[in-house]
């Protein structure tokens, strides 16, 4: 966070455009891993109840950011000016590194089960909770036990022996190879939708303020979506769904400009439901070693979308109407493919590969492990 401060402030003084260019590119490769750090260390310090509740969070005030990206900006219309106050309330996140505990499965994976244990029994005694010594014992020795399972023998280093596991396992390697296309397909639409919401409407500052804001009540709906109907059906089906008003947009007449909103404003809803879940589902999919790294790997592959989406409004010279087409064609083909995600609804989170491998072929076990692995959910 701090050095992509200070890399957005370095860029309103640029000088130059090849000055700019540098510190544009700068900022996402210092800090576009804030986003996904703070949503798997959201997530790893709540039960699996909370999960969603989270993340529904989290997310959310990423649509308020947008949205003030489009008060700031028709406020000041000065990008030196909008640079600056939209980054150097950044520092303020200073402060986090005092609020902010670590992860305590992170821990546990290191052996580092003092740390650990002081962080449970900390929010144990804040919640009014008492944890008596066989429960805390548990926490222990349970890092201990999954590296057993794991093989792991203390030397040369668990992170490669896991993700060595990974690529010898069809079932993992599958599945991260279908979450990277889902992902290069969700940030292609989101991005692509958010890009031309400009061009969409009357006023563009308005148009794409509304775009922004019409992710929060889909926050909402992701949060009753997923605890109700799980994460697949809310992934599969809302994908297919945001295909269906980019059709119906691509062949509107031109001149509807309020019906030609309401659909962008559908699409948006929906592939932004598509984008919170992923975030999720994909967090629940891979064990804890692995967790964060190859959310971000499939996130960092998701940018090939990001970086073909500023590019589509160049369609329209081709054909009016293939952007939305484009959009619509992508949405519809990773529908398809979640299909072969496994149900992690009130799963607990994996910790090893064989869990992870294991999510879905056992319906009910959910729960009844909590007191072993998920001992957050007490506190």
């Amino acid at each position: 966070m701090i050095l992509s401060c200070l890399m957005g402030v370095a860029r309103s003084i640029a000088w130059s455009y090849e000055i700019f260019l540098l510190f544009e590119f700068l900022d996402p490769a210092l800090g576009t891993g804030v986003y996904t750090s703070a949503l798997v260390l959201g997530m790893e310090l709540v039960g699996p109840r909370s999960r969603v509740f989270a993340a529904t969070m989290i997310t959310s005030f990423y649509a308020i950011g947008q949205a003030l990206t489009g008060i700031i900006a028709w406020w000041l219309q000065n990008w030196r000016l909008i640079l600056r106050a939209s980054y150097l309330p950044s520092l303020l996140c200073i402060s986090y590194y005092w609020f902010i505990p670590e992860s305590v499965r992170w821990l546990l994976t290191k052996k580092r089960t003092k740390e650990a244990s002081d962080i449970i029994l900390s929010a144990a005694r804040k919640n009014g909770v008492c944890l008596s010594e066989h429960v805390m014992r548990k926490i222990r020795t349970s890092s201990e036990q999954k590296e057993t399972e794991e093989g792991f023998d203390g030397s040369g280093s668990p992170w490669k022996a896991a993700l060595s596991q990974v690529f010898k396992s069809k079932t993992l390697l599958m599945r991260l190879t279908i979450c990277i296309v889902c992902w290069v397909s969700i940030t292609f639409v989101y991005f692509g939708l958010t890009v031309i919401s400009v061009s969409v409407g009357g006023n563009k500052y308005t148009s794409f303020i509304l775009a922004a804001l019409i992710e929060l009540p889909a926050y909402v709906a992701t949060y009753l979506s997923m605890n109700r109907f799980g994460r697949k059906f809310s992934l599969c089906s809302t994908l297919l769904i945001s295909g269906i008003p980019c059709t119906a947009f691509a062949f509107l007449p031109p001149g509807l400009d309020w019906v030609r909103l309401l659909l962008f404003l559908a699409g948006k809803f929906a592939i932004t439901i598509s984008y919170t879940v992923m975030y999720v589902y994909n967090a629940e999919l891979f064990p804890t070693q692995l967790r964060h790294s190859l959310l971000g790997a499939c996130v960092m592959f998701g940018q090939i979308g990001s970086i073909l989406a500023p590019q589509t409004p160049l369609l329209d010279e081709v054909m009016e109407s293939l952007p939305l087409l484009l959009f619509s064609a992508m949405s519809v083909f990773s529908g398809l493919l979640a299909l072969y995600f496994p149900e992690t609804l009130n799963a607990k989170l994996p910790d090893t590969i064989e869990e992870a491998e294991n999510i879905g072929k056992h319906k009910r076990h959910i729960i009844n492990d909590e007191s072993k692995y998920e001992v957050q959910q007490d506190v």
